[in-house]
């Protein structure tokens, strides 16, 4: 077997707790360090999880050799700085959606993860089947106009599948 992926999670709020549970139990990738602005809360995640490296500053993640991949789970204003920095820092990332906060942003960060030679990695919840199920119906005017959509889906599940997304690309590049 081969070296596991080494990850660090980067913003312990409620969603961490989802996606520490789809490194969990594996033997190809592990959470090896936690990264919060509030330093208090980062230690206690690491406590939980059972890692041994807490950061209070995002650019001590990207200063660790150790960490290959980093789980951007901060504020959605963030998203687009912290990747730009991360495949700066050479690390592959995983960003909770939204992506960015426009195309532009986007662009940005898919540009910057090409240049460094990166896997990047999204959330695309747009489009599985039931999301995209509705759009069809939404655009053959099956159904009337549009005033709101909610739609419910097992986050756990969808948390699992993208860890193992990430997880099978790093090993096969």
């Amino acid at each position: 077997m081969t070296n596991p992926i080494r990850v660090a999670i980067v913003g312990c709020g409620r969603i961490s707790d989802l996606h520490q549970m789809g490194y969990r139990g594996r033997d190809d990738a592990k959470i090896i360090a936690v990264c919060d602005t509030n330093k208090a809360h980062a230690k206690k995640k690491a406590s939980e999880w059972g890692v041994g490296k807490v950061y209070s500053d995002y650019k001590q993640v990207l200063e660790d050799k150790d960490i290959d991949v980093v789980e951007l789970l901060t504020p959605h204003h963030l998203h687009c700085p912290d990747d730009h920095s991360g495949s700066r820092g050479r690390k592959h990332i995983s960003v909770q959606k939204p992506m960015a906060l426009s195309a532009a942003e986007a662009d940005m960060m898919i540009s910057a993860a090409i240049k460094a030679g990166v896997i990047y990695g999204s959330m695309k919840l747009l489009f599985i089947t039931p999301a995209m199920r509705a759009k069809a119906m939404i655009e053959a005017g099956e159904i009337g106009e549009i005033r709101a959509i909610r739609m419910h889906i097992n986050t756990v599940q969808v948390i699992l599948l993208e860890c193992t997304a990430l997880v099978l690309a790093l090993a096969f590049q």
